[in-house]
């Protein structure tokens, strides 16, 4: 159960909510407004300042969101996370990726059916999230070795940290998971 309210778009009475809902529903392009953000319009202020850093993490920059998303779904599943972990399963879906990558890249990531470049980009974030401290300039150097630039491995990190904050957001304050079609 939610510790916070939900508070739905039919229900929104502050004009920056309600704006604020309008470019989730339309830059997400699901169609929602997922309930993580629904709970962080008691206030508006935050809920702008975390919807501005997931647009800017996942939505642009130079790596594609897929992979990002498959970076969240990775960390999520690590955490313990299902919120995050099934709504972002649910979105690299509807964007079209396969079933079998995405029951593979939860059941079985070594086996999972990506370009060798791509998984080390995904257990890169996974331990930038899960084990920040075993990371070294030899490993910045690996990703580079595959022609990773800067801006992309720090895509990789902000990803990291973004999800980290996710998972702890929703566990805690205990969001619901929507209603996906």
């Amino acid at each position: 159960m939610a510790h916070f309210p939900i508070i739905e778009e039919a229900d929104a009475r502050d004009p920056q909510v309600i704006a604020i809902y309008a470019e989730i529903r339309q830059e997400l392009g699901f169609g929602i407004v997922p309930n993580i953000f629904k709970s962080m319009a008691i206030r508006p202020t935050l809920l702008r300042a975390h919807w501005d850093k997931f647009r800017a993490t996942i939505l642009h920059g130079h790596l594609p969101r897929t992979l990002k998303e498959m970076i969240g779904i990775l960390i999520s599943q690590a955490n313990q996370s299902e919120y995050a972990m099934r709504v972002h399963l649910h979105g690299l879906s509807a964007m079209g990726m396969s079933e079998e990558v995405l029951q593979t890249l939860v059941r079985d990531f070594a086996n999972c059916p990506l370009p060798e470049r791509e998984k080390r980009m995904l257990q890169f974030g996974l331990r930038a999230a899960t084990d920040p401290l075993s990371i070294t300039s030899g490993d910045y150097d690996a990703l580079r070795t595959v022609d990773l630039s800067d801006e992309e491995i720090f895509e990789i990190v902000a990803t990291a940290d973004l999800f980290a904050s996710i998972n702890a957001y929703t566990d805690s304050a205990g969001i619901e998971l929507d209603k996906l079609g």
